[in-house]
């Protein structure tokens, strides 16, 4: 039987990456079922099109068998400052019936659960979008040491997005990173695959590393009373 531990419910943007990751990497036992919102491009603008949509779509897990309902996008739920994850999930959960949680709050937990202090950030954004995640994070309390954007133009004129950037690409933008007082680096985004580089970056960068996807796998499971451990996850999973 599918989902005999636990069952899952995601809400994402167009891409079918966090369900192909964590339907290989959950526990045997945890199912997922997913449903998607449109979204127009990581703006501040886009990302507020993004969760006008929140409501309507967890209102379809509605008497459903679901243990919890996760928006899975980062900078959508930190996009209007401190706490606006928690409203989310408030939202989630009036419409659902069902606990809520976001990938914003999954990130502050996995930041939390490692001891972090100061993080050096790698996204995928424009730069206003970069402004307020760092604001978000500082205002949370932890320090950012750097918050730097990826050059996805090579992408963008090949009609490509987020989710087809190759490992190669995000491991070499993540070298480059300035790490200089951090003890943490976080490559955040929902949109980018992650889980399968997680081991070979943390020995590169020589300290712990936490990604949209870990965190909100991570959280997720352990919101739903699972503390399963994996070795290629990273140090937050073990």
């Amino acid at each position: 039987m599918y989902g005999w531990r636990s069952k899952i419910g995601l809400i994402t943007p167009m891409s079918e990456n966090a369900e192909h990751a964590f339907h290989i990497y959950a526990p045997e036992g945890v199912s997922f079922a997913s449903m998607k919102i449109r979204f127009p491009g990581p703006t501040p603008e886009g990302l507020h099109v993004l969760t006008d949509q929140l409501e309507q779509t967890a209102a379809i897990y509605r008497d459903t068998p679901m243990d919890l309902v996760v928006f899975g996008c980062t900078s959508g739920s930190c996009i209007e400052g401190i706490g606006y994850d928690r409203e989310l999930i408030r939202r989630i959960e009036r419409a659902s019936g069902i606990p809520g949680l976001t990938t914003s709050t999954a990130v502050l937990e996995a930041l939390a659960a490692l001891g972090t202090k100061k993080v050096a950030v790698l996204t995928p954004y424009p730069v206003e979008t970069n402004v307020i995640e760092k604001k978000f994070l500082e205002d949370n309390g932890f320090a950012v040491t750097t918050i730097d954007a990826m050059d996805m133009s090579p992408l963008k004129s090949k009609g490509k997005g987020f989710g087809d950037a190759s490992e190669k690409f995000l491991i070499e933008h993540s070298l480059a990173v300035d790490l200089a007082g951090a003890d943490t680096f976080f490559l955040s985004c929902m949109g980018l695959t992650t889980l399968e580089i997680l081991q070979p970056l943390e020995e590169q960068l020589g300290i712990p590393v936490v990604t949209s996807h870990q965190a909100t796998l991570w959280s997720a499971l352990r919101h739903c009373g699972i503390k399963d451990t994996r070795n290629d996850l990273g140090k937050l999973f073990t």
